[in-house]
């Protein structure tokens, strides 16, 4: 049995609120321990904020996660209450915890981007419809889906929202291929690239489903896969009208070229498809 619920003394609480927001990362041997777990703790008014049925890695090197989920205490009280109830007691496979800091972007904002989707639509329809994967064709690079695993997602058939749950670590310092550039890795991610790619994801019909950095180091770690291992920077899930319409980013005005940006900022990634039932 493990507990899920990290230890309160372990978190790295610097920021100006008491709400306290967890990333977990679960991997059960049955399906139905899964949902036998949601109940439970939905019974006992524990905040699921989001919960994930994991499909497949997109970038990492193996299918590994059955769910993921984030849930929220009011303050650190009611989180070492819950620590030391039997509520999170649970055999699980593995498990990994994240402690993390909303950084979303302005609801305002999102909604006042999603009124230019009919354009969106439009550049859709104009391009050709054949989806181009040379792009996502993976040369020994760890930002990247392998082609197989791109060809995955272009036959994907379901037609439910898809979740693409990506943990980030930027670069001390970006690496372009100028290197008269010197800027930050989180400068050239999150602001040229980043910004960006988050247009494009609204003109396609997506959304930001949570935006938030990591607080301090990893708060659990039992059996952890080698992509995930490890302290990363932040944590960005994606929502998308249906998993396929990840390939179609680069149709949106921008996006091809902010790449270089992604390439040069980002020094490893880790993206997996999720559903929600």
């Amino acid at each position: 049995m493990i507990n899920i619920i990290p230890d309160p003394i372990k978190l790295f609480n610097n920021e100006n609120t008491n709400k306290i927001i967890l990333f977990i990362f679960l991997r059960f041997n049955k399906s139905l321990n899964s949902e036998n777990f949601r109940n439970r703790l939905l019974k006992e008014n524990i905040t699921i904020s989001h919960w994930f049925d994991c499909q497949y890695t997109n970038i990492g090197k193996e299918d590994y996660w059955t769910n993921a989920l984030i849930i929220e205490f009011k303050n650190k009280t009611e989180l070492e209450k819950t620590y030391e109830s039997e509520i999170g007691k649970i055999k699980v496979e593995a498990i990994q915890v994240f402690n993390l800091a909303p950084k979303n972007p302005p609801r305002l904002l999102i909604n006042f981007l999603k009124l230019f989707r009919p354009f969106g639509y439009f550049l859709e329809l104009i391009n050709s419809s054949r989806k181009e994967l040379q792009n996502l064709e993976n040369n020994n690079s760890n930002l990247l889906p392998t082609k197989k695993q791109a060809e995955r997602i272009l036959k994907e058939k379901s037609n439910k929202k898809a979740f693409m749950i990506n943990l980030l670590q930027s670069r001390k310092t970006a690496k372009y291929k100028d290197r008269s550039i010197s800027i930050s890795g989180r400068e050239a991610y999150y602001e040229k690239y980043g910004k960006t790619a988050t247009k494009c994801v609204l003109l396609l019909g997506g959304d930001v489903t949570y935006s938030g950095r990591v607080l301090g180091d990893t708060l659990i770690e039992y059996n952890v896969p080698l992509d995930t291992m490890g302290n990363w920077e932040a944590i960005g899930i994606i929502e998308y009208p249906k998993a396929v319409k990840m390939l179609d980013l680069e149709k949106m005005p921008g996006y091809s070229k902010a790449l270089e940006h992604r390439d040069a900022g980002l020094e490893r990634t880790y993206n997996l498809y999720a559903t929600k039932n």
